[in-house]
């Protein structure tokens, strides 16, 4: 029997610029996780999951899945996965990166099945995007394969990550809006504004970028003053790229959970793709975050209980299982 869990993770800075080659992303990794357990045996390959509705069923079923198990040789011709999510499924999911922790959990199992050594960022991120039909800017599967805290970098090839630190005394809370979102649906308006009009969605787009690798660099000054200015101007930039756009970032609850964060005087900031999921609150101090998380439930949001930064691929081996 071998054991691998690999975390979520939320976005700090990169959405929607992360797509584009060269495009960064910072994000982190939370103590959320999904695990998949492999035990060999049986006459065929089947999938169990409480969380996907799954027993005993075809892992065809499962995309991610399929894709990891064609990635790797040297397999059992029989065996049973089983699939444990802390992260949420379906339509109400928050966006904590469901599928490509499974990617990176099942990918890290399957590898050491066979003998193998972990897998590498490069064959992570394959395989998430053959089970996305090529789509996939690889910045969660390297979040949730490395851990930490991650300064992905798209711009070489195959893309590099590098872990930074927390700032200290940055303090944050994550709030759900309630709603899922559909990230593949955001982006499909995005490429359909470029089709229609690339020059006008470009001179949003380059901001949105420029103000994005600002929030990098200030997040390596260690200065939160300078880093909280650069979350509210990313959002700025985030709100007008939006509005230009017609994007839906602030469709599902964004906007109101961000005035309620706001109003009390911290920094809101949307994390991922926007259209629902989580929303960051940022501050100096905890007192902002505990006016922000009143003002959040007043109006139904609730804070979601996570902590960060969490670790990467875990593996476990039990040869006497």
């Amino acid at each position: 029997m071998i054991r691998a869990s690999a975390p979520g993770k939320l976005m700090i800075a990169g959405e929607y610029t992360v797509v584009i080659p060269g495009g960064p992303a910072l994000a982190v990794a939370i103590d959320r996780r999904v695990t998949v357990t492999i035990e060999p045996g049986g006459d065929r390959w089947r999938v169990t999951s409480e969380a996907m509705g799954l027993k005993e069923a075809d892992p065809e079923q499962v995309p991610v899945l399929s894709a990891a198990l064609a990635a790797v040789e040297g397999l059992p011709e029989a065996a049973h996965i089983t699939v444990d999510s802390e992260l949420g499924i379906g339509p109400q999911k928050p966006g904590l990166g469901a599928s490509a922790a499974v990617t990176v959990a099942t990918l890290g199992a399957l590898k050491g099945l066979a003998g193998q050594e972990p897998p590498t960022l490069a064959e992570a991120i394959a395989v998430h995007r053959a089970a996305q039909g090529g789509k996939g800017s690889g910045y969660d599967v390297a979040t949730s394969l490395m851990g930490g805290v991650c300064l992905f970098d798209s711009a070489a090839e195959p893309a590099t990550v590098t872990h930074v630190e927390w700032p200290e005394g940055l303090q944050a809370r994550v709030f759900f809006t309630g709603h899922g979102a559909s990230t593949v649906a955001l982006l499909e308006r995005v490429f359909g504004w470029r089709e229609e009009d690339v020059d006008d969605m470009e001179s949003y787009l380059v901001p949105l970028m420029q103000e994005t690798r600002e929030l990098i660099e200030a997040w390596g000054s260690n200065d939160v003053s300078r880093i909280l200015t650069a979350i509210a101007q990313a959002q700025e930039e985030l709100d007008a790229f939006d509005r230009a756009g017609e994007i839906g970032v602030y469709a599902g609850g964004q906007m109101q959970l961000l005035a309620a964060i706001e109003d009390v005087g911290a920094i809101g900031r949307t994390s991922g793709a926007g259209g629902g999921d989580c929303v960051w609150a940022f501050s100096h101090g905890s007192d902002e975050l505990d006016r922000a998380q009143q003002s959040a439930g007043l109006l139904g949001f609730d804070r979601i209980d996570v902590k960060w930064p969490a670790e990467g691929l875990v593996l476990e081996r039990n040869d006497d299982a």
